[in-house]
């Protein structure tokens, strides 16, 4: 059998850490004291859509372990957040295929107790046209990676990532505050420079 080098085309980084649990149970707090708000009876999150802004500190928190994973991918740019709210799954609910728009990248944070029934969530990429199933699934075939939500950890990734997340099947709403982050100040070059 030849040696073939197989180059990573067009990667999407889906990143994971773990984070304080003072900032979970900050967010614990807030979760409590908050108005929510559906416009399909599905989709179940704060009304305050700038919900960050109101708690300085952990907002500065949120930015700063943000910061880090824009750098460890390699881009030397300010960002900022820019929405940010507070997120219900109740049990038997999940949330339909979706990406995120005007946005750079999203992030997830995971500030609540979860069971393995908590709903994962799921990144995708459509079909491409012909269907055939590995013997063996890789990272170089897998059409999908699904991931469980854990107690203190942020999750972060492209915005236009296709995502879904499972039904809910415990009997505890599942909770987390999704945030989305865009450059700050100049970015690109020459005819396609922009000031965000």
């Amino acid at each position: 059998m030849k040696t073939w080098p197989i180059a990573p085309l067009f990667v999407q980084p889906i990143a994971s850490t773990e984070i304080e649990e003072t900032l979970c149970t900050q967010l614990k707090e807030i979760s409590e004291d908050v108005y929510w708000f559906s416009t399909d009876g599905i989709d179940i999150t704060s009304k305050d859509k700038q919900i960050l802004d109101k708690h300085k500190d952990l907002r500065s928190s949120i930015k700063e372990i943000s910061e880090d994973l824009v750098t460890q991918l390699g881009y030397d740019c300010d960002i900022q957040l820019t929405t940010s709210w507070l997120h219900k799954l109740p049990p038997g609910h999940e949330v339909r295929a979706k990406t995120i728009y005007n946005s750079w990248y999203t992030g997830i944070v995971f500030f609540d107790e979860y069971t393995e029934k908590s709903g994962d969530i799921e990144f995708f990429v459509d079909p491409q046209g012909i269907h055939v199933v590995p013997a063996e699934w890789s990272q170089w075939t897998a059409p999908f990676i699904r991931l469980s939500p854990n107690a203190n950890h942020m999750m972060m990734f492209p915005s236009h990532v296709k995502h879904r997340v499972y039904m809910n099947t415990s009997d505890t709403d599942r909770l987390c505050l999704t945030f989305n982050v865009m450059p700050k100040g100049q970015t690109g070059s020459d005819e396609s420079t922009f000031i965000y």
